[in-house]
């Protein structure tokens, strides 16, 4: 399914593979998105140079204690809980293991064996809900699956899942590459 500017329903598709594509049975009564800002203490021998009568003035032990450096700019990340009922969805019921079994398939390696590298790594994702949740990107999310936990909470006589929920972490990734050797 293609979805131009809007969808009513959250959707987590794949953009190597759009068949690939998990429609949210019911949208989630709660969606994170965090953003981390990376800082860290300057190098102790950065610090100890200038305390040591280096170019700069020795700064006293509050300062150094103090000081931060910035590291440089890092996506976001997101966090979704999506329930799958295959009881009481009425018209809406779902096969919970189908929906969990294209995420599953959405988290994995395309092509191990591939000698292509884009086929050697998991999907490139892109999130749509409503018109005005990601601005700024076509009411997109581009991103990647970090993880993946399901739920079972629901079974048929036969064993068969009738009812999970899914916590699907996402982060954020304009474009998805394989680390080269």
């Amino acid at each position: 399914m293609n979805f131009i500017a809007t969808a009513t329903k959250i959707h987590l598709i794949s953009i190597d593979d759009t068949t690939l594509d998990v429609t949210a049975q019911f949208n989630p009564k709660e969606l994170q998105i965090d953003q981390n800002v990376p800082w860290k203490k300057p190098d102790a021998a950065t610090q100890a140079g200038t305390q040591a009568g280096g170019a700069g003035k020795a700064k006293g032990p509050d300062e150094n204690h103090m000081a931060l450096e910035f590291t440089g700019a890092e996506g976001r990340t997101m966090s979704v809980e999506l329930l799958f009922d295959g009881v009481e969805g009425g018209e809406r019921s779902v096969k919970v293991q189908d929906q969990i079994e294209m995420l599953l398939t959405m988290a994995r390696v395309m092509e191990p064996e591939s000698q292509e590298e884009t086929k050697r790594r998991p999907h490139h994702i892109k999130v749509i809900w409503g018109n005005s949740m990601f601005k700024g990107s076509d009411n997109k999310f581009m991103c990647v699956i970090e993880g993946l936990s399901t739920k079972y909470s629901m079974f048929a006589a036969d064993g068969t899942p009738t009812r999970a929920t899914c916590t699907v972490k996402l982060k954020e990734a304009a474009r998805v590459d394989k680390k080269k050797k």
